[in-house]
């Protein structure tokens, strides 16, 4: 092994975070100016300002590099979801209050939903499963309790949650893509506030909408 990698290991073992955190966050910052998920090793070291072999050292392989990076997302999006759910307001107010979560969410990590597809389609077995557990299943279970609480306020009507959850992520999360392939117009910002607020707003409309009663009579 090369001897800066050495180093860099002799330091991990003083430090047990700090090198695997940095490439953690070279890997976040490489994909979210990128429209594709093909960030190579070579591009995070450069990145993360360390040599290449710690990401087989942390992670095993790219593959678990970026698996260790959805978990670290997942804790607090899965935590504020579970606390949503479990708050004492209107269903209409929840779905409010997870759009902006999620359309912020994908501000800060517009990566975010290709990698979980990426990983579930194409990671190994093991992988998948993971961040099915992660991500997809507690997604459509929250969505399943907020749906049913709103037919019960008589607000919404009955929905299918597995179909809410892929429509609505990909209502709220597409905006970043198509920002992030296109050409910024006049030097503007690929996304600014004033466009994510736009774009909470119109999406929690749209939605709210599409879920109340009566939509199947016209």
């Amino acid at each position: 092994m090369a001897r800066s990698a050495v180093l860099e290991i002799g330091s991990r073992e003083r430090n047990p975070t700090a090198s695997s955190e940095q490439l953690l966050d070279a890997t976040a910052s490489l994909l979210s100016e990128r429209t594709a998920l093909d960030v190579s090793l070579s591009d995070i070291a450069k990145r993360s300002g360390l040599n290449s072999a710690l990401i087989k050292y942390y992670f095993g392989n790219k593959g678990g590099l970026l698996l260790a990076l959805l978990e670290r997302d997942s804790k607090v999006a899965m935590a504020a979801l579970a606390h949503l759910v479990a708050m004492r307001v209107s269903a209409e107010q929840k779905l409010k209050i997870h759009v902006s979560g999620l359309i912020n969410a994908f501000y800060r990590a517009p990566y975010l939903n290709r990698l979980i597809h990426y990983m579930i389609a194409y990671g190994d077995d093991v992988s998948s499963r993971r961040v099915v557990t992660m991500f997809r299943e507690p997604m459509v279970a929250a969505y399943e309790a907020i749906i049913a609480q709103g037919v019960a306020e008589g607000h919404f009507r009955p929905v299918d949650p597995t179909l809410l959850y892929h429509s609505l992520t990909g209502a709220c999360e597409h905006i970043f893509n198509a920002a992030s392939s296109a050409p910024s117009a006049r030097g503007e910002p690929k996304m600014s506030e004033e466009m994510k607020q736009r774009h909470i707003e119109h999406v929690t409309e749209i939605f709210l909408r599409g879920l109340r009663p009566g939509l199947n009579e016209y």
